[in-house]
């Protein structure tokens, strides 16, 4: 049983350019119960740090992979401003219709992928269709597409090339 299913603390998902103001030190998010989550040091919090500061204007885009898949839906691409009260809402089911359906189908989430970005970013990330997948650390990889077969055409018989030339 994963840290999560027994009620205890979720590990936590790094959040890249993202640090805490009182120390600098490097920030992620961790899921603290079912329908919580915190932003938290990522790692040991640095000695002579009174605490976690978390810039106000940190907005995101984050991934939520779910067990088992939604039908054809394995992950949710989004935005927040307010990435733990985001997540909260989701878990809810007043978030997003997909992941309120997928909670409501039996599945569960957890938050794979963190980055600073803005709503533009997440629009650029979905439109690229496969991002999700792609993204996803929990994913297993799938293999490259392999380039298509060349087909060459057949060098002629010596034959062909005598009577194709005019028999001069």
């Amino acid at each position: 049983m994963t840290a999560t299913a027994l009620g205890l603390a979720g590990p936590v998902v790094p959040c890249p350019g993202l640090a805490c103001l009182a120390c600098g030190g490097p920030v992620g998010c961790q899921r603290l119960h079912r329908t919580a989550w915190a932003w938290t040091h990522a790692g040991v919090r640095p000695a002579g740090c009174p605490g976690l500061l978390v810039p106000p204007w940190a907005e995101v885009n984050y991934l939520l992979h779910f067990t088992p898949p939604y039908r054809h839906a394995r992950h949710y691409l989004g935005f927040a401003d307010d990435l733990p009260r985001r997540l909260r809402k989701q878990a809810c089911s007043k978030g997003a219709n997909l992941v309120a359906v997928a909670l409501a189908a039996g599945c569960t989430f957890e938050l794979v992928w963190l980055r600073l970005g803005s709503r533009d970013d997440e629009r650029r990330r979905k439109n690229l269709k496969a991002a999700p997948r792609l993204l996803c650390p929990v994913c297993p990889a799938r293999p490259a597409r392999t380039a298509p077969r060349e087909f060459r055409i057949p060098e002629p018989a010596q034959g062909v090339l005598a009577l194709a030339g005019g028999g001069r």
